[in-house]
């Protein structure tokens, strides 16, 4: 029963999807059209997530990282520390020294001034983002972006829920709304597109160390 309503919603959304333009669902990535924005990657809020094992959601979250850091990309990290929330995951942090930090008191940080400022300085109309959870902040910030005329790409392995029925309905409904769905090793060969960039070798890295094309510590 459950695998044929999945089912029948898939169908419908493949249907909305055909009934849109379909620019943003063909267009390749590049790098110098990108912002990427991290939505609260803080290890208060990590316990909530149980549609992904807890280690690889680490793991994929360091990786988009270091994706924002290979190619430059101007970013924005979300997200209040102190209290519940506790700190910013410290990896992400490492390797997004140039971040721009943004605290909010919103669930969709698209309702902070500091936030949409910051995202017209950047000037990039091509979203790509990524966090907790999947279902809430990400979903409220992913529509009013692509309200306000922004291409957005949710990385789904660097996201999560509580619920597999409540991530889905997530996906479902940011795919429904106009949203590219993407991973993270997905986003970096797009972004590299050719492993003879100067890219090319460190996101061979990125695959060594954190995709079960090549690491070992997955593959155990």
């Amino acid at each position: 029963m459950k695998k044929s309503i999945l089912l029948t919603l898939f169908i419908l959304t493949f249907i909305t999807s055909n009934i849109m333009s379909q620019n943003q669902y063909t267009e390749r990535l590049k790098k110098e059209e990108v912002t990427l924005v991290m939505v609260d990657f803080l290890e208060g809020f990590v316990p909530g997530i149980r549609t992904i094992d807890r280690n690889m959601f680490y793991a994929n979250a360091e990786a988009l990282a270091k994706v924002g850091s290979i190619f430059k990309l101007p970013t924005i990290m979300l997200g209040d520390e102190g209290g519940f929330r506790g700190n910013f995951f410290p990896k992400v942090k490492e390797n997004l020294p140039n971040a721009t930090y943004i605290e909010r008191h919103t669930v969709s940080a698209w309702d902070e001034p500091k936030f949409r400022e910051e995202l017209e300085r950047m000037g990039n109309k091509k979203i790509v983002l990524g966090g907790i959870s999947i279902d809430i902040c990400t979903t409220q910030l992913t529509l009013d972006l692509l309200n306000n005329g922004y291409q957005v790409y949710v990385v789904v392995d660097a996201s999560g829920s509580d619920t597999n029925l409540n991530e889905m309905a997530a996906m479902l409904r940011l795919t429904q709304a106009g949203a590219v769905m993407l991973n993270w090793g997905a986003l970096a060969s797009e972004l590299m597109k050719d492993w003879a960039t100067p890219e090319g070798p460190q996101v061979g890295e990125l695959y060594q160390k954190y995709s079960y094309w090549g690491s070992s510590e997955l593959n155990k």
